[in-house]
């Protein structure tokens, strides 16, 4: 399976061509992509710890001669977007992502020529659906589902744009979830290029619909007449507890963040959340309870132990936590060369320990170590769980799910979840901006 899916990124990556149009931004010189091209093959080579888990070294390296092979003339950015995007892709890991600069993305979000497909869409499945038409054209289509669009499947067009990003190993229906929305036609508009006209085949009518693209200006003017926006901001509470009857209760914990509890939820620290809502849920006797992490995408390490202590003992979940290397030097000979740190030294010496292959592996350590949790809680629930997961469950929501699978306590309910089966490159991150094309 593995290589059956890397080689077919790899076709599509050979097929690679510059036909389409990206807009009038400025060409860069093929030999400075190329630079760029060596740099992010180091960063991703030298300093990325989980680059080789799905994808073998020796298709990596095929791809990127690939894609060099590729660069023959100058290209703008998105052009070379396009050829350095599946690269990145070849990962299959989610906390891996690639960055069109912001000036690039202010521009296209002004520029009237550059026009995109005017629908918002989710995918149920494999079945795509159009969720709201800011197209120019009047026709009932909201809610309707999408069989071809210029002649493609929905799953045809996913093959292709779906390798614009990455998502951790062969999960598919991540590919269809990260898609939804506006995504859809951002990432369609980053493979095809500007598009006319499109021929919309709906299964509910008959014949195809003529839709012409729109600016993002324009599409946005035609979201909020068409489809009545309601311009006061929703509170979104990331933490919610709510006793359903006498018998079951359900906490609805949208993130682990820190940052964002703090700044979006009344709670401010999911510690102070969970114990409130286990103190309930003892005080009312509660025999069952849904924990919700369907659009958990994870956050600040240690907070998915924390929610997890409430329900199981303590065991070590991490066979090992480890980083390639504390730092690398990346230098394509000309450009400046750029420096990666993982961590200071301090961490270095207390936290982790070095590997005869030069990498570093976290001690078990009270805290940030490998143990599920620092200290069981007070309220501890022995009754009957139900989590709730989804494609969007990741990172540190995944792990919770995969915690108390692991420890079978709990029945799940929807659909696979978004992590991989190798773990994740979570915790430690590193930008990588490539000085001549600004791709981060």
């Amino acid at each position: 399976m593995k290589k059956i899916s890397t080689f077919i990124l790899l076709i599509l990556l050979i097929q690679t061509t510059y036909s389409q149009n990206f807009g009038d931004f400025p060409k860069i010189a093929k030999e400075k992509l190329h630079r760029d091209l060596d740099l992010l093959y180091q960063g991703l080579d030298k300093f990325h710890s989980g680059m080789y888990w799905y994808t073998p070294k020796d298709s990596v390296d095929f791809a990127f001669q690939t894609a060099k092979n590729k660069i023959t003339t100058d290209l703008n950015v998105y052009e070379f977007h396009k050829i350095i995007a599946p690269l990145v892709a070849l990962s299959r890991e989610d906390h891996t992502d690639i960055f069109l600069p912001k000036e690039v993305k202010e521009q296209t979000n002004k520029n009237e020529n550059i026009r995109f497909l005017p629908l918002t869409v989710v995918f149920l499945g494999e079945k795509l659906y159009c969720v709201k038409n800011a197209s120019n054209n009047s026709a009932k289509i909201e809610n309707l589902e999408i069989e071809k669009i210029n002649g493609e499947t929905p799953k045809e067009i996913v093959t292709k744009i779906g390798n614009l990003f990455a998502s951790d190993g062969y999960i598919k229906s991540v590919k269809y979830s990260d898609l939804g929305g506006f995504n859809f036609s951002k990432n369609y508009f980053y493979y095809y290029g500007i598009i006319e006209k499109y021929k919309v085949k709906f299964k509910e009518i008959t014949e195809p619909i003529t839709i012409n693209s729109l600016s993002i200006s324009q599409i946005n003017e035609n979201l909020k007449k068409n489809n009545n926006i309601d311009k006061e901001k929703t509170e979104n509470e990331p933490l919610q507890f709510k006793i359903i009857n006498a018998k079951t209760a359900y906490l609805d914990i949208q993130t682990f963040s820190n940052d964002i509890i703090k700044r979006e939820s009344k709670y401010k620290k999911l510690k102070k959340f969970l114990k409130q809502s286990f103190s309930e849920i003892k005080e009312h006797n509660i025999k069952n309870v849904i924990i919700d992490v369907s659009k958990n995408g994870g956050g600040t390490e240690g907070n998915e132990g924390l929610l997890y202590s409430y329900f199981g003992d303590n065991y070590q979940k991490y066979s090992k936590v480890r980083v390639k290397t504390q730092k690398a030097i990346l230098n394509n000979g000309i450009d400046k060369p750029i420096k990666l740190k993982v961590f200071g030294f301090l961490e270095r010496i207390f936290v982790n320990k070095k590997m005869k292959d030069g990498s570093l592996e976290r001690k078990n350590n009270l805290g940030l170590g490998l143990m599920a949790y620092k200290k069981a809680p007070k309220d501890t629930f022995k009754g009957n769980v139900y989590v709730l997961i989804s494609p969007i469950t990741y990172s540190g929501g995944s792990e919770f799910s995969n915690m108390m699978y692991s420890q079978g306590l709990a029945t799940f309910i929807g659909q696979e979840t978004g992590g991989g089966y190798y773990g994740n490159t979570s915790g430690y991150s590193q930008d990588l901006t490539l000085p001549n094309s600004k791709i981060t």
